[in-house]
């Protein structure tokens, strides 16, 4: 299995949670679990069962059945990878959920607490419905957003995130979520419960705005829209629920597509996924990976030169170890492996799954700030909005385009 992972992130400040920040690196190619099947021949769709179509070819599990049309050479497949969250996990079983007490089973269930409490904050609790403001944040607008200078915008744009889910009632997102899907099942569901926290501290970092009694926090462009995608599940991120939903935002209005999220090596349909969202006008922006400080420890699918990689900075405008370098001829032009712009992602506070707030690290903290910047600044199309955000960006770390930030940080005007 080839190691991907989801970069996440997660330095949890004041209580220790486990956020799918960082995801160890549980995954890689998955061979003996699910494969995609390079035919679209409707009987052997029928006979293996699909999980996710794509053009000339469908994704299925590992089946007796299907080991025996492949022994036979009547089919051809390849791997499907697993994404997942690279944060550090301070608690629980070091995937996506889990905590000291309490955790998931195989079946994605919380098992180990008491009737009548629930695990919150690796901890089990008893059970009790928040009131309309249960808590806020400790900053209204995160360092991060004020770096940028965000806080306002993005009207009439539409932001895909696709990660852990989004917890959509959250006060200072639900006026701004206009989809919430799920396809980690088979086909694509209704429904994006996130039950990591990571996804919903991303959405956060986008477009919160504050809610309607305006104590909440900010997001770079509390006007934009959320589409929410979960992708990530109890086992990981598989490629085919990536690039399934990556397909389904860009034929539904999607304007930018975020994915704190990455690997290794390149899937060739997560790859095929993102030349048809580019196609169709949808802007890419995903984070680096946090692999570094070695050059050329990039992810995909942000090495993809289709789109735009961010790396992570902290308040001081350094680069913290931790964050992928990409590689650079250091002349401004963005090729394969090369990341574009370095962001906020150390310590950034945002909205968490418990209608509260938490404070987590990673390049996937970083990725967001872009995301929402793209959504304030819209030029009008997916080209133009890039060439503009290189424009605006403040060279940091070392000078010139850099292995670490690119062109540096981007700032609104």
């Amino acid at each position: 299995m080839t190691k991907i992972k989801i970069t996440l992130g997660i330095l949890v400040v004041g209580v220790l949670i486990v956020s799918g920040a960082m995801l160890a690196s549980a995954g890689n190619h998955a061979a003996d679990q699910r494969v995609y099947v390079l035919t679209d021949n409707s009987t052997v769709k029928t006979i293996l069962g699909v999980r996710h179509e794509f053009p000339g070819a469908f994704s299925a599990e590992v089946s007796p059945r299907l080991k025996a049309l492949n022994s036979l050479g009547l089919i051809k497949t390849e791997p499907v990878q697993i994404y997942q969250i690279t944060g550090k996990p301070v608690c629980g079983n070091g995937i996506i959920e889990g905590g000291e007490k309490c955790e998931k089973n195989e079946s994605g269930e919380w098992q180990g607490c008491p009737e009548g409490q629930t695990c919150k904050n690796c901890k089990c609790i008893e059970e009790s419905a928040p009131p309309e403001r249960a808590c806020y944040p400790a900053n209204q607008t995160p360092w991060g957003i004020v770096k940028v200078n965000g806080g306002s915008g993005g009207a009439g744009i539409k932001v895909a995130v696709l990660d852990t889910g989004v917890y959509k009632d959250h006060l200072d997102l639900k006026a701004n979520v206009v989809d919430c899907k799920d396809t980690t099942k088979r086909g694509i569901k209704n429904g994006c419960r996130d039950g990591n926290g990571h996804g919903t501290h991303v959405a956060g970092t986008i477009l919160a705005n504050g809610g309607d009694d305006g104590k909440g926090i900010y997001g770079v462009a509390p006007e934009a829209k959320l589409m929410a995608i979960k992708v990530c599940g109890p086992t990981g991120c598989w490629g085919d629920d990536i690039a399934a939903a990556i397909r389904y935002a860009s034929n539904n209005g999607a304007n930018i597509i975020s994915m704190s999220l990455g690997g290794d090596s390149q899937s060739s349909i997560i790859k095929d996924a993102i030349d048809y969202a580019v196609g169709k006008g949808v802007l890419v922006i995903a984070a680096a990976g946090n692999d570094g400080p070695a050059d050329g420890s990039i992810d995909y699918p942000g090495a993809n030169a289709k789109v735009i990689a961010v790396g992570a900075i902290d308040s001081g405008k350094n680069v913290p170890s931790w964050s992928s370098r990409g590689i650079t001829a250091g002349d401004y032009i963005i090729e394969e492996r090369e990341v574009e712009f370095g962001a906020p992602g150390v310590s950034v506070e945002s909205t968490w799954k418990d209608s509260c707030y938490n404070t987590i690290s990673g390049t996937s903290m970083a990725t967001p700030h872009v995301a929402g910047l793209a959504a304030k600044l819209w030029q009008g199309n997916a080209s133009a909005t890039r060439t503009y955000l290189q424009s605006v960006a403040t060279d940091i770390w070392d000078a010139g385009d850099d292995t670490a930030t690119g062109f540096g940080l981007p700032i609104a005007p």
